[in-house]
């Protein structure tokens, strides 16, 4: 008989507790990936969503929930071996968030960090990823607007035992797209 994996369990109760938030009318689910990497055998499953009130909205705050895992845990799961410390799957989330960058790109991140920090209780680390488009024929520097990828990344390994605790992350990764969007808007 077939057995899944800790990451395959772990990825059917995220995406159904994202769904059910959707079915709610709390968010827009806007993407969805399961992928199967057979060059370096990882797994990685992501869901992509943000806030139903903002959905219409030109500029809204994008939320991404990532799940991985990789050949060390794969093969200590179905061999029974420990070739890793613990068997599990690692989860982090990014947030896609529009900025202008006539304001002060340092003193926004730092307010965003504080903000997200508040809500999070310190425990993810935290990162800023600026992104500019540039065309091929409209060359400008700066560029008038980025997108600011935020990335709150908790850098440990879940398993079955933190299933409980996906709603709680839902339910903290909502807050923070409403706390965003609410930045977003006050910018703009």
């Amino acid at each position: 008989m077939f057995h899944p994996l800790v990451f395959d369990n772990i990825r059917v109760v995220l995406e159904g507790a994202v769904y059910d938030r959707d079915f709610e009318g709390a968010i827009l689910i806007t993407g969805r990936s399961d992928v199967m990497d057979m060059a370096t055998f990882h797994r990685l499953f992501q869901i992509e969503f943000k806030l139903a009130e903002a959905a219409e909205k030109e500029e809204a705050v994008t939320a991404q929930m990532q799940l991985r895992t990789g050949l060390a845990d794969i093969a200590a799961e179905q061999l029974e071996q420990p070739l890793t410390d613990q068997i599990g799957c690692t989860i982090c989330i990014h947030f896609h968030l529009p900025m202008n960058v006539k304001s002060e790109i340092p003193e926004e991140a730092k307010a965003i960090t504080s903000m997200l920090n508040d809500i999070w209780g310190h425990r993810p680390y935290i990162t800023h990823l600026l992104k500019a488009r540039m065309e091929e024929s409209r060359f400008e520097w700066p560029p008038e607007r980025v997108d600011n990828q935020i990335t709150l990344d908790f850098y440990r390994k879940i398993d079955e035992g933190n299933i409980d605790d996906l709603r709680d992350l839902i339910d903290h990764t909502i807050e923070s797209l409403q706390q965003l969007q609410v930045y977003l808007d006050k910018q703009a």
